[in-house]
Formats: C-alpha cells, structure tokens, sequence
C-alpha cells in the first residue's frame, strides 16, 4: 500500500488578529506562526505521519522556505526526492490572516508561476493517488500512468481548465464553494430536492463517487440509493486554516486502507475538526489515534 499526492507545496506565515483591519493602519502581531501548507503537501504530511508510504511530486525553489518545506515533509516520513526544485522561481507563500474571534482565515498566496517540469516518479506504483488540481499536466499524466490507483480530488475551486481531471478521477472530493461555482446551486440541507438537483449537477461533471464538504455543516455524500449527511463535530475554532487540506489527507489515508466509505467519511471529519482547535495548518494535523478516539467518542 502507498499513497502518492501531486500538487502545491506552499509556506504559511499565519498573523491572529483580534480586530477589524482598516486600511492604513500599521498592526504590530506578536504571536506569527509559520509552517508548511497548501492541500496536497498538507495531505502528503498527514499520510506519512499517521504510517502510510507516502511521496509528493511538488515544486519549490531553491531558497528557504523551500527548504523547509522539505525537511518537514521529512518529518511526517514523506519521501522528497521527487520534488522539483526551480532554480529561477521563489517557493509559494501564502500570508494568513486569522480572525482570533471566530477561527476564520483569509489567504493571501502567491503562488509559483505554472510551467513544465522533468517529473521523477516514485520507484513504486502507487494504490492511492491524491491530485489538488495545482501542477494539471502531472496529475493528468499520473491517472493515467497508474491506472489501478485509486484516485481522489481535493477540489476546492472549480476551474474550467480542470473539466478532465475532474471527470477522470474515482473520488471527486469537493468543498461547497466547488459546488456552487459549478452548479450555481448553494446548498440548503433542509431542502431534499434542491440537494439531489446539486448532485445531479456534479454528476454531469463526474460520475464516480461524490463528496462535498460543508465546513462547519459536515459533509455530505451520495450512493446508489441515496444522499447522506454526516453532521460536523461541534469544536470551538481557533484557526480553520488547513482543515480541508487535512480532511482530504484522512481521506486518502482511510481509502487506502480500504475502510468503508462512512468509517473514511468519520475519520477525516474528525482529524479537521481536531485541527480547527489550533493554529496553522500542518502543524495542526492531529494524530491518527487521535483522530479515531475523537470520532469514536462523538459516535
């Protein structure tokens, strides 16, 4: 069993606030958190930590944040050597604003600039594949030179450009702002019909197994005979920064296991909502034993 995710590598410089922001105005934050972010290095992280074989093809630069990226990576047991390294571009960053109220983040990346690469590829076929839609050309060409994995899409954005990576992949994994952008349907959970109609919808985009996420509301998931919704664990937030990311990394990590998709469904809810009580997200990422404990007790 291995697990290889295809995608972003960003560095977060996080900054908790505890006041409206108004423009020209200087702030003095004491409290600024850094760590590794973006979905599929997040996801990468959190598989390695909890024991799975994990790889992540991703770009950096040759600077210092690169670099520490790559030795925390190396931490949470990632193998790194396929990571490619841009000799002429700056690593993504992303400056995080918290609002120390409510948890919620506002995020401003910078992101490296798309281009070609020269791909390494793992040594080992890989059973599960992780794409998150950064990096196209390469999750394209790993669907289809591992056709036996299964593959999951943490898709947060829709993006005309990413029509068949979306169409191709076995677990489409979308946030509800995905949803709607490709829908133009907001979800409302007391209204059955309109639900089903938001499905349909995603189902013209992807016929496999849907699943879309709701923050705060839980998530919800189709099978053959019906809409299910999984109710989020009640947590008081901190930073809600990263818990997608770590939400589809369980995921990964469950499906590769081969857990039923309800048991995958729980574990991931719980290892986000874990992750919403402390800042940053990487270094939020909870354990395996805690994620199940939590999501076991809350049962």
């Amino acid at each position: 069993m291995s697990i290889l995710c295809v995608g972003q590598a960003v560095y977060d410089l996080t900054f908790p606030v505890n006041e409206t922001l108004v423009e020209n105005q200087k702030y003095r934050i004491h409290e600024r958190h850094e760590c590794m972010g973006a979905p599929a290095a997040n996801a990468a992280y959190l598989c390695g930590l909890w024991g799975a074989e994990t790889a992540l093809i991703a770009r950096v630069g040759k600077d210092i944040f690169g670099q520490e990226i790559a030795r925390t990576l190396k931490i949470g047991k990632v193998d790194t050597s396929l990571l490619y390294y841009d000799r002429n571009q700056a690593t993504s960053i992303s400056s995080i604003v918290v609002n120390k109220q409510n948890g919620n983040r506002t995020i401003l990346n910078s992101p490296m600039k798309e281009q070609d690469f020269l791909i390494t590829w793992p040594q080992k076929d890989p059973s599960t594949l992780l794409v998150d839609g950064h990096e196209l050309d390469v999750a394209l060409k790993a669907i289809k030179k591992y056709p036996n994995a299964r593959s999951i899409m943490d898709a947060g954005t829709y993006k005309p450009e990413l029509i068949e990576l979306i169409s191709t992949v076995d677990y489409l994994v979308c946030s509800e702002d995905f949803a709607y952008q490709a829908t133009g349907l907001k979800i409302q959970l007391d209204e059955k019909e309109q639900v089903t109609e938001v499905f349909k919808r995603l189902q013209l985009l992807n016929n496999n197994q849907l699943v879309i996420t709701l923050g705060d509301r839980g998530c919800l998931w189709q099978t053959k005979e019906s809409i299910h919704h999984f109710a989020a664990f009640k947590v008081k937030p901190i930073d809600t920064t990263g818990a997608g990311d770590i939400f589809h990394g369980a995921f990964t990590f469950c499906l590769d296991q081969k857990y039923p998709l309800e048991e995958v469904i729980s574990i991931s809810s719980a290892a986000a909502a874990l992750s919403v009580m402390k800042i940053g997200g990487q270094t939020s990422i909870p354990s395996s034993e805690a994620a199940r404990s939590f999501a076991t007790e809350k049962e």
